[in-house]
C-alpha cells in the first residue's frame, strides 16, 4: 500500500508523537490525560518492581531466572525513557516545535522529495518496529493460556497471586501481563523510532543545507535579478540564512543529546545483557516452536533497537562531513571578497562533523553496535559456562 505523506519537517514525527500520547509517555492536552500519564508510571513502575521481586526468588534457578531478566532488563530501559517524557516534557515539546520552524519549511522539488522519504521511513519503521514488538507479545500471551487449557499449572515471571489455577484470577493477571508488556513493547519501540527519526531528519536538512550550498551564488543572482537588488547584498543573504539552518540543525541534535543522552546510555549499557538472557533462554527452545519464533522476534526488535540509534548517528556523521566539502563546491570564485572570506569561516566551522553520544560518553556510531553484539556473546559464552 503507498502511503502518502505532506512534505513538512514536523510530519515526520507526527505518527511518534499520536502513539506516544495514547501510550501515555508524551504529555497531551488536558487534566485527564495528565492522570492518565501518571497512571501508566504507576502500573509499569509496579510490573517492573513485581518482577525485581521474582528475580530475587528465583535467583538460584537459571532457568527461571533467565526467563525474567531479559524482561525485565527491557522493562528498565523503557522506565529510563518514560521517566524523561516526564521530567524534561518541555524540552521534547520545544524539540518537536523546532521541527516546524520556517527554517526547516524547505523549498524545492529535491527538497521536498527528501523531505517525503523521510516522512516514509518514519512511518515504516514505527509501522514494522512496533508490529514486531505487538506480535511478540501476542505469542506470548498464547503459552500460558495453552498451559491452562491443558490444566497446567502457569507460572507468571512476576511476582503475582500464589495460585492462578482458579479461571477468574488467571484472567485477570493474564490480561494485566498482556496489557503491561503490550504497552511498554509500543512505547518503547516508538520512542526509539521517535529519536531515530529526528536524528534521520537532521541527517536530511544536511543534505538539503548542502544542496542549496551549492547552488548558492546561482540562487542569489536569480533573487537579484527578481528584486533589483546588489548581487553582492543578495548573496550575503542568502549565504546568512544558510548559516542560520546550520545552526538550528546543530541546535536540534545537541537538544535530543541532551535530553536522551542518559536514557540512550542505559540502553547500551543494558542491551548487551538483555541479548544475552534472550539468547541463553533462546537455545533451549525447539527450532520450530512457536516460543521459539517469539523470542525471535524479540531480539530482533532489541537488535533494532541498537541498530537505530547506531545507524542514523553514522549516517548524521558522514552528512556532515560533506558539508565543508559542498561550501568549496559552489561556484565562489567571482564572488566579492568579502564573501569568501565569510565562506573560509564557515568551513572551518563545518570541518568537525557532528557526533551524537550516549551521555557523552558512547558514540552512536555502527562500531558501537558491533561491540554491542561482541560483549553480549562474550556474556553468553560465560553464562553457558556456569550452567
Amino acid at each position: 500500500m503507498r502511503i502518502y505523506v505532506k512534505s513538512s519537517a514536523g510530519e515526520c514525527v507526527a505518527i511518534h508523537t499520536r502513539v506516544l500520547r495514547f501510550a501515555g509517555f508524551l504529555r497531551g492536552n488536558g487534566p485527564a490525560h495528565a492522570l492518565y500519564r501518571r497512571g501508566v508510571l504507576a502500573v509499569t513502575t509496579l510490573y517492573l518492581v513485581q518482577e525485581c521481586v521474582y528475580a530475587y526468588k528465583v535467583r538460584s534457578d537459571l532457568d527461571k531466572l533467565s526467563r525474567v531478566m531479559f524482561l525485565l532488563l527491557c522493562h528498565v530501559t523503557s522506565l529510563a525513557k518514560q521517566l524523561v517524557f516526564h521530567f524534561d516534557s518541555d524540552s521534547i515539546k520545544r524539540l518537536i516545535d523546532a521541527l516546524e520552524e520556517p527554517v526547516f519549511k524547505n523549498e524545492g522539488d529535491a527538497a521536498m522529495q527528501l523531505l517525503k522519504e523521510c516522512t516514509r521511513r518514519a512511518w515504516r519503521v514505527e509501522a514494522g518496529y512496533a508490529g514486531c514488538a505487538v506480535l511478540t507479545c501476542t505469542l506470548w500471551l498464547s503459552f500460558p493460556i495453552r498451559d491452562h487449557t491443558r490444566g497446567l499449572h502457569v507460572e507468571f515471571p512476576f511476582a503475582s497471586p500464589q495460585s492462578t489455577d482458579a479461571s477468574p484470577m488467571f484472567a485477570a493477571v493474564l490480561l494485566y501481563s498482556y496489557y503491561v508488556t503490550t504497552l511498554v513493547g509500543i512505547a518503547n519501540t516508538t520512542v526509539d523510532a521517535f529519536i531515530a527519526t529526528i536524528i534521520y531528519q537532521c541527517q536530511t536538512q544536511f543534505r538539503i543545507l548542502r544542496m542549496e550550498l551549492e547552488k548558492l551564488p546561482d540562487t542569489a543572482r536569480t533573487i537579484s535579478e527578481a528584486r533589483k537588488e546588489a548581487y553582492e547584498t543578495a548573496l550575503t543573504q542568502q549565504l546568512a540564512q544558510r548559516l542560520q539552518h546550520y545552526r538550528h540543525i546543530t541546535w536540534t541534535v545537541q537538544s535530543v543529546q541532551k535530553i536522551f543522552g542518559k536514557a540512550i546510555l542505559v540502553q547500551f549499557g543494558i542491551g548487551g545483557w538483555i541479548l544475552c538472557m534472550a539468547a541463553y533462554k533462546l537455545v533451549s527452545l525447539g527450532v520450530l516452536s512457536i516460543e521459539f519464533a517469539s523470542m525471535a522476534l524479540f531480539i530482533c526488535c532489541i537488535l533494532t533497537e541498537l541498530f537505530l540509534y547506531c545507524y542514523f548517528g553514522t549516517e548524521l556523521s558522514v552528512e556532515s562531513s560533506h558539508l565543508a566539502g559542498s561550501v568549496y563546491a559552489m561556484q565562489w570564485v567571482g564572488a566579492p571578497a568579502q564573501f569568501r572570506r565569510s565562506l573560509l569561516i564557515v568551513m572551518e566551522c563545518a570541518r568537525r562533523p557532528l557526533r551524537l553520544t550516549a551521555s557523552t560518553l558512547i558514540p552512536l556510531s555502527l562500531d558501537t553496535f558491533l561491540k554491542i553484539l561482541k560483549s553480549s556473546y562474550t556474556f553468553y559464552a560465560v553464562l553457558r559456562q556456569t550452567k
